[in-house]
């Protein structure tokens, strides 16, 4: 795709439903995450991949999208997961909110060390803003900067 398609798109590429679940034979849920696991996708797009893997993986989704659109069609998927599980369990209690922040990744304030899993799929480019001035990945540093929220 060219470098113009890819800015039209805003390097939105949401991964197909067959790769989420491949990457779901290769991961499981930590024993010791219960009901309290948390995943965070801090580009979370529509929050297709986020509410896949919180729902299979029986963990908590948490995402941040900076597309206001998007931000809100994940707002929903979470939701329809929120209720879904509220009728399966009777543990399970609605939550008050989605857990979707509509803003840059790098405003998220949240705790260290605070997830079992993070599903990063960045935009692929160049940082052109790079304080060494010759640009660097922009998908090394979303891992980078997200790194210190993935539990041990």
């Amino acid at each position: 795709m060219t470098r113009l398609a890819n800015i039209e798109k805003a390097g939105y590429y949401p991964l197909p439903p067959t790769i989420t679940d491949l990457i779901l034979t290769y991961i499981a849920a930590p024993e010791n995450a219960g009901t309290d696991g948390r995943l965070l996708d801090p580009c979370a797009g529509e929050g297709t991949a986020l509410v896949t893997l919180a729902d299979k993986l029986g963990l908590k989704p948490f995402g941040v999208e900076l597309n206001e659109e998007r931000a809100e069609k994940a707002r929903t998927l979470v939701s329809q997961l929120a209720a879904r599980r509220l009728t399966q369990s009777r543990e399970a209690q609605l939550p008050s909110q989605t857990n979707i922040l509509n803003d840059s990744y790098s405003s998220l304030i949240t705790s260290r060390d605070g997830y079992n899993l993070l599903y990063v799929n960045p935009p692929y480019d160049w940082d052109k803003d790079a304080e060494s001035g010759d640009g660097s990945r922009l998908e090394y540093q979303w891992l980078w900067r997200m790194r210190p929220f993935l539990q041990p």
